[in-house]
């Protein structure tokens, strides 16, 4: 089965314990993991009357670090005057962001267009539909109210591009190769290392062994003492973090099966890795840190969870009620 628009999936497990709604974006279901879910009505399926076409704005940002020096230029001016771009020709954009026709039609090529013209029709249809993928910066002369607004706005926006942009099929696949793993790795450093904890969390939660690393060194060596029947899991926002590219391609000359969930798929980290997840927020700052990008990466968590989770209810559930009998005893 084939879903070329977003789909909504819902779904209840009998005994309450969970209950989810999946929203996803451009959807293959090719994958026998998936299939099952559908056939059995696990999962209800819903297209919406008008499916979308993936977000050139997203592509854009999401491929932006990727881009050479002049490329870059480009990209930006885009993401910052969607509107304008539509009605400027060639060389005007070329003047503006101080770069040659040539680039900018190399460009147009890497995020997907067959040249500016194609370009400029697709970025006014994303207009029209009003999917414009701009998050307002957080400011010194900001208000609290307004810098509070603009920071959850930033979260909200990063939920719904990150719900564009999500494979599905790949989340599936990723599900899969961690149920079949003997051990599971988490990598994460900075700000990373809070959506690493929280995937330890939600994996022992489902049965899956894993123990996440935050420490570089310790990510270092943990990877070294993987094999074939391991699987490591990689955060990093920027997709560029040092100690986890690292620590991912030890993984992989253990043999070890990866996995990256980074906001950029062009990024060393996503390209190093086996399956590669994907977030989508904006890199506009608050104080230093990009807005949304950890939301972000707890949301596709709870996707990933609640994906296994239904792949397996009775492993899920007799997981839980042992937590829960632990912990009862524990308290008293």
């Amino acid at each position: 089965m084939m879903s070329d628009g977003p789909v909504i999936l819902t779904t209840q497990m009998s005994n309450g314990l969970l209950t989810a709604k999946l929203f996803f974006a451009r959807i293959s279901y090719t994958d026998n993991f998936v299939n099952p879910f559908l056939e059995k009505g696990i999962f209800t399926m819903r297209d919406p009357a008008s499916p979308s076409d993936d977000s050139l704005l997203l592509t854009i940002r999401g491929l932006l670090p990727s881009l050479n020096e002049q490329e870059q230029k480009v990209g930006q001016y885009v993401l910052d005057h969607p509107a304008e771009v539509v009605h400027l020709a060639m060389t005007d954009l070329g003047r503006l962001c101080l770069t040659s026709d040539a680039t900018i039609s190399r460009f147009c090529r890497k995020v997907g267009g067959h040249g500016y013209v194609d370009f400029k029709i697709r970025l006014a249809q994303e207009l029209a539909s009003a999917r414009v993928a701009t998050y307002d910066v957080v400011q010194t002369g900001d208000t609290l109210t307004d810098a509070v607004h603009k920071v959850i706005a930033a979260d909200m926006k990063a939920l719904a591009d990150t719900l564009q942009v999500l494979d599905l099929t790949a989340l599936a696949h990723t599900a899969k190769v961690l149920f079949a793993a003997r051990r599971v790795d988490i990598y994460g450093s900075g700000g990373a290392a809070v959506a690493a904890l929280e995937l330890q969390y939600k994996l022992m939660r489902v049965g899956v062994r894993s123990m996440a690393h935050t420490d570089g060194e310790m990510q270092i060596m943990s990877a070294t003492l993987l094999t074939a029947e391991d699987a490591v899991v990689a955060f990093s926002h920027s997709g560029k973090s040092v100690d986890v590219l690292s620590a991912l391609k030890a993984a992989k000359e253990r043999g070890a099966r990866t996995i990256a969930i980074t906001n950029h798929p062009a990024s060393p980290i996503a390209q190093a890795a086996e399956i590669g997840l994907c977030t989508a927020a904006q890199e506009a700052l608050a104080h230093g840190y990009p807005l949304g990008a950890r939301v972000a990466q707890l949301a596709l968590i709870d996707a990933l969870y609640t994906c296994m989770a239904l792949a397996r209810p009775e492993v899920t559930e007799a997981s839980q009620m042992r937590i829960t009998e632990v912990l009862f005893r524990r308290q008293g």
